[in-house]
């Protein structure tokens, strides 16, 4: 399937055709096939040994790994050419949704397999790539990315590691320290960022180096089976030839990152799905008053909202799979130019990455909580899966960069864009703003397609967005990222416009196919509906309430579908019974066992 090629960024402005985007009914049976041996590995493999794992058997979770290895579960994204698979960031993308119920395999997969790979892979030379990918891809060695420092958090430029290149110029001598370091226990081959004059530089460090060595094994709220430590560098001796390009360590930072946090969120899909599952068999089995609890609304309500936001998700997670794809798919990994290549393709949509990022790991957060709720006390033992879940799961707010910093990246993304002439954010915010301030100008929707009404509601919340944007700009100036609070809040609008799009342009595609599961689809994103216009909504007050001078746009005329108010009012005018819409997804649910799809 021809996957759209727009530039990332650009759903803002543009319309997009829904037969260029990927969901998940386009995978074919071959991709589909290679979810299903990852899901076998892991229920086969790896749930088994859960209590071994949590226990923080180090040497079993290597064990799994090359496991995981020699069924080509780790060399996915690498390309052939260097002994991986080279298949689509679609198919990634399903083999982390798949992995995910045991979310400490799944990190130490996802911190092999993308930060600890991709470093390498998109800005390593062909001699570097072709010493070391085929040994990442087989699992006979295991990676990890060596970032964070104990003072440089999400301020990673700030890094305090130096790199000296040696007097005979054979090697660099490196010494620092670097914190929460995934997969330290076992891990073969480090990708380390160092300073080099000043200039931050990525050195493909082996464990046996001399000068190499590890602190303790971290004690951490959760991922109890992750091995988490320092990497200690005292005088470590790194060849010359295992520097990559000097001075574009930031940019093979900044790449893994975005990658990161899609395939994170990809693996979100898969958990939230388990969770979901195992929520709607205990409400039908566990009875109070004399019913299962499944059968009350409120818990119908949980049930129902997990299933919405997770279709929601999904539709994100796989539209933007298809998006790396066009981008990706291109390249010829062992050109001269790859390294260009790779960093163009692993940028380009940074925006809708940060975006999946937040609301994937944010929906994951309040759906484990809600999971423990369901289960009531139960819930709150070790006896029941959905406290691992919810320990293991917070992690994924503060894990490759921390929301708030994504947040705020996704407004200076959008502004640094258009100010470079890739996007055109700013005028359509100004085109929203004269509209809105004219009398007259907005007509009563058309609710009676629940396709059309989602795809109004997007538009609407993507003007929003765009008139904020436009107004703060305006009136803050360069002040405007200072004050976090206001880009935090215009960003929340754009999440909340592409959850509803991605949703939309998925149920256009299902419906043109007359898709079997087509009425559960619907019902979820008539909820999903309800919960992102509602989200929208909720930051657009805040921001009338906080941005300066802001009153003399707020006229509302007699007309009340006119104006910044009738806009809002119309994102608020779906015509769904919330009640009802709720119950009739949730009877899905409970019908099905769990996924209605």
């Amino acid at each position: 399937m021809t996957t759209m090629t727009q530039q990332g960024g650009a759903f803002l402005v543009n319309t997009t055709d829904p037969r260029r985007v990927f969901t998940p009914e386009d995978f074919t049976s071959e991709d589909l096939f290679i979810g299903k041996t990852a899901e076998d590995f892991l229920t086969n493999e790896v749930m088994p040994h859960v209590e071994r794992i949590e226990s923080g058997d180090h040497e079993l979770m290597h064990q799994l790994m090359q496991k995981a290895g020699a069924l080509g579960l780790l060399g996915a994204d690498i390309p052939e050419v260097y002994g991986g698979l080279g298949l689509k960031q679609t198919v990634g993308a399903l083999i982390s949704e798949k992995l995910n119920p045991q979310q400490s395999f799944a990190l130490t997969h996802e911190a092999h397999t993308v930060i600890g790979t991709f470093p390498l892979m998109y800005f390593g030379n062909d001699a570097q790539k072709s010493k070391y990918l085929p040994k990442l891809a087989s699992g006979e060695w295991v990676a990890s990315f060596a970032l964070s420092e104990a003072n440089s958090g999400s301020d990673a430029l700030a890094m305090q590691t130096k790199a000296v290149l040696s007097s005979d110029g054979t090697h660099y001598i490196l010494n620092g320290e670097k914190m929460w370091i995934t997969n330290s226990a076992f891990a073969t081959l480090f990708s380390v960022f160092a300073k080099v004059d000043g200039k931050i530089t990525v050195f493909l460090v082996e464990r046996d180096f001399a000068g190499v060595s590890f602190g303790k094994e971290e004690h951490k709220l959760g991922m109890h089976g992750t091995s988490t430590r320092r990497v200690i560098l005292e005088n470590a001796k790194v060849p010359i030839e295992n520097a990559l390009e000097v001075g574009k360590g930031h940019y093979a930072a900044f790449c893994a990152l975005n990658l990161g946090r899609f395939k994170l969120e990809a693996g979100a899909v898969g958990g939230l799905k388990y969770i979901l599952k195992i929520c709607t068999e205990y409400a039908k089995q566990r009875k109070t008053f004399g019913r299962p609890i499944a059968s009350y609304g409120m818990i119908q309500h949980k049930l129902a909202e997990m299933a919405a936001r997770t279709f929601a998700l999904e539709s994100m997670v796989y539209r933007l799979a298809g998006e790396l794809d066009s981008v990706f798919e291109p390249i010829v990994p062992n050109a001269e130019d790859a390294p260009s290549q790779y960093h163009r393709a692993a940028e380009e949509f940074a925006i809708e990455c940060n975006i999946v990022k937040v609301l994937g790991s944010e929906t994951y957060s309040t759906m484990a909580d809600e999971a423990i709720q369901i289960h009531g006390g139960y819930g709150y033992t070790e006896e029941f899966p959905v406290a691992r879940a919810w320990r293991d799961q917070r992690l994924l707010r503060i894990g490759e960069g921390a929301n708030e910093i994504v947040r705020f990246a996704i407004v200076n993304l959008i502004l640094r864009r258009d100010a470079a002439k890739r996007l055109t954010a700013l005028d359509a915010g100004q085109r929203a703003s004269e509209t809105l301030s004219r009398p007259g100008s907005l007509d009563m929707p058309y609710f009676d397609d629940p396709v059309d009404s989602l795809f109004a509601a997007a538009q609407d919340a993507k003007t929003l967005g765009l008139f904020f944007l436009y107004q703060a700009k305006e009136r803050l100036g360069e002040e405007l990222m200072e004050m976090q609070e206001i880009p935090a809040a215009i960003s929340d609008i754009f999440i909340a416009a592409y959850a509803l799009e991605s949703v939309a342009l998925r149920l256009q595609k299902m419906t043109a196919r007359n898709h079997p599961r087509l009425v559960a689809a619907l019902r979820a994103a008539a909820v999903v509906q309800i919960n992102y216009t509602k989200e929208a909504i909720h930051a657009a007050n805040y921001l009338i309430e906080s941005l300066p001078s802001l009153e003399d746009l707020l006229d509302v005329y007699a007309d009340p579908f006119n104006s910044l108010t009738g806009l809002m009012g119309r994102l608020n005018s779906h015509g769904i019974n919330p009640m009802e819409a709720r119950r009739e997804l949730a009877a899905e649910v409970i019908e099905r066992g769990g996924w209605m799809l």
